[in-house]
């Protein structure tokens, strides 16, 4: 499946991603004038998840994810997928049910998420997959009129028993930065099992903000975005924690390289 206009792959927003879907009754003239305004209004979706992103840990039997419909007063069928690090839709080794239901106004439903029998996923490392939530409209009777549906996507991580973090525990804290001031980047150095997302960097005492689009370092791996600003003695970072909360870590650096300051 193609992935929606204007979407991105790592570098993926804190919280949710939310695309638009429109569709157009007959003789709907002039409607691209108000399609601004019609689009601001649509970000509050019919149908709401209780969270912004999964952890599936392993021994479960499934991760619940509870949508609410909002509407007062019209049913909405929800259809919902589930795609791989690549954006590839999948059905193993995950699936999520059931693909599509109709959730009545003002009434909450469930989707689970299951691991498949026999599934192969790494053990030593979190694994990344997205899941999908297409609201469809009822069709509507009036003549001339504009149909908006919210697709939401969010980040789901498999995390095998081996590395399940202590309750609270900053998981990012051994990830180290270091500054490459001839490429004018900010290397992100991650020795953890987990994923990290980095929305925020700001640099000195003044936590100067670093432009920056968010970026998911892998697991074992590194990642770097543009750094032009002198050479800092502190930078504070802040990533997304298990409940889509935003976290600021305090570095310190020294000729470069900078390790988190544990408080």
């Amino acid at each position: 499946m193609q992935r929606p206009r204007g979407s991105n792959d790592d570098s993926t927003d804190p919280a949710m991603n939310h695309f638009f879907s429109l569709s157009f009754s007959r003789r709907a003239w002039g409607v691209f004038a108000t399609a601004g305004a019609l689009l601001a209004g649509a970000a509050h979706a019919a149908i709401v998840p209780d969270r912004t992103r999964v952890i599936f840990n392993e021994g479960e039997r499934a991760a619940i994810v509870t949508i609410t419909n909002k509407s007062t007063t019209y049913p909405y069928l929800v259809q919902s997928w589930l795609e791989d690090a690549k954006h590839n839709k999948i059905t193993s080794p995950l699936m999520v049910v059931p693909p599509l239901q109709r959730v009545e106004a003002n009434e909450r439903n469930v989707l689970r998420i299951a691991k498949l029998p026999g599934a192969d996923l790494p053990a030593d490392r979190e694994t990344v997959f997205y899941l999908n939530i297409r609201e469809v409209p009822p069709k509507s009777d009036t003549p001339n009129s504009l149909q908006i549906a919210l697709h939401t996507q969010m980040k789901l991580f498999y995390r095998p028993k081996g590395v399940q973090p202590v309750r609270d525990e900053d998981w990012t804290l051994p990830m180290t930065l270091r500054v490459d001031a001839a490429a004018h980047k900010l290397v992100f150095d991650n020795p953890t099992p987990y994923h990290i997302t980095i929305v925020d960097v700001a640099s000195g005492a003044q936590k100067t903000p670093v432009p920056l689009d968010p970026v998911m370092v892998s697991p074992m791996s590194t990642a770097d975005v543009p750094f032009k600003a002198s050479m800092p003695s502190t930078l504070f970072v802040t990533h997304v924690d298990d409940y889509g909360g935003q976290v600021a870590v305090e570095y310190a650096c020294e000729a470069g390289a900078c390790k988190s300051v544990k408080k």
